[in-house]
């Protein structure tokens, strides 16, 4: 295992709403597009068992390949948390 992916559907007012993270520890597994492959997957899975239709993403800003990872599947910035130093992005 070199990470993982999660997706939390935590807005009971939208059940069509999950956030999505990603995370890969290994620093000789990035770089390699797993993140991206395990996202699909995992954005799949979650339309086809779950019914969702909306991805958000909440992102540091420091996290330059995770903005970029995200930007490229299409996310868009929704809004941005001074407080936390982070974009939220949605597809």
């Amino acid at each position: 295992m070199v990470g993982d992916v999660n997706i939390y559907m935590n807005d009971l007012d939208n059940l069509e709403l999950a956030e999505v993270e990603i995370m890969i520890a290994e620093p000789k597994s990035r770089g390699k597009g797993l993140a991206k492959d395990a996202v699909l997957m995992m954005m799949a899975y979650a339309v086809e068992n779950f019914g969702i239709h909306v991805f958000r993403a909440k992102i540091g800003e420091s996290n330059g390949a995770s903005l970029r990872l995200f930007q490229k599947l299409g996310f868009e910035d929704i809004s941005y948390s001074e407080i936390f130093k982070e974009a939220v992005d949605s597809l």
